[in-house]
């Protein structure tokens, strides 16, 4: 495995650990970008990090926010994302664990955001055959064009969470705030007016392979974390099932190599924003 030479990946934070899975005392081996990691952390609970082939490079920078463990393996000119909500103590922080996927974290982020698989990948939880329909929204650039927001989706859902007893029309705003990270702001189903969060933090192994790091900041104080763990593992595990067979692995920029349809209004707008910010890992930048 090569450690890529692609400045703008190099130069962005990354998780790559839920800081209480590795014990004190401990230590953990990870790729990130194609250079493998060598996590410790030691007594004290602070964590180090160092490349396990230095090759000259200079050491990773690492951080703890969110209760996970973020690293840099070049000079970013940003913080980590802000994720207000993190700090409002009426939500309910739950961990969904890591899951491995053979796929580009591309994929996975625009996967996340696609509206229109709900119906078909989703049936009976998140759409069905009979609402498969994508209303109309919005997409916008903020923060300088740091960040992409697609705002103002709706979708009739049979059970939009645990917490859902009959079905509901449930608005939505996404936030890619970096090529891998996304974030979905959805309707609370316990709080009216008030918004979930669901997120997904990246960590690329390589062009075709991640991690994904997820957690939910939800207002829900009936359902037991495990219950809530259990729906969301299993819409998971239904799109991992797509991601195994989309092909190529690495995201295609090009409209020519992938037909987009009026629902994709995000999806086209999120592969003209990765080829604009100069990436080069993880996406298939053939033209046809």
């Amino acid at each position: 495995m090569t450690r890529t030479t692609d400045l703008v990946a190099l130069n962005d934070w990354y998780v790559v650990a839920f800081t209480s899975e590795i014990p004190k005392g401990h230590s953990e081996t990870t790729v990130l970008l194609g250079q493998s990691l060598v996590i410790y952390r030691g007594w004290d609970g602070e964590f180090q990090c160092a490349l396990a082939h230095g090759d000259g490079h200079p050491p990773p920078l690492v951080r703890q926010k969110y209760g996970f463990l973020w690293v840099s393996l070049g000079r970013p000119d940003h913080d980590i994302v802000s994720v207000p909500e993190f700090s409002e103590h009426e939500r309910r922080f739950i961990h969904r664990g890591r899951i491995g996927v053979p796929s580009s974290g591309q994929r996975v982020i625009e996967n996340f955001f696609d509206l229109s698989h709900f119906s078909f990948v989703h049936t009976g939880t998140l759409g069905g055959y009979e609402s498969a329909e994508v209303p109309k929204y919005s997409v916008e650039f903020r923060e300088q064009e740091r960040e992409l927001w697609a705002v103002g989706c709706s979708f009739v859902q049979p059970k939009a969470s645990a917490a859902a007893g009959a079905a509901s029309t449930i608005y939505y705003d996404y936030r890619i705030p970096s090529p891998f990270i996304s974030i979905i702001y959805k309707d609370s189903l316990v709080r009216p007016g008030r918004k979930d969060l669901i997120g997904l933090f990246i960590q690329p192994h390589d062009e075709e392979s991640c991690t994904v790091h997820s957690f939910a900041l939800v207002h829900d104080e009936q359902n037991v974390s495990t219950h809530i763990l259990h729906f969301y593992h299993e819409i998971f595990a239904q799109d991992r099932s797509i991601l195994l067979h989309q092909t190529p692995k690495k995201l295609p920029v090009s409209p020519r190599r992938e037909i987009p349809t009026i629902s994709d209004a995000s999806s086209i707008a999120y592969r003209r924003w990765l080829d604009r910010s100069g990436l080069q890992f993880g996406l298939d930048r053939a033209s046809a």
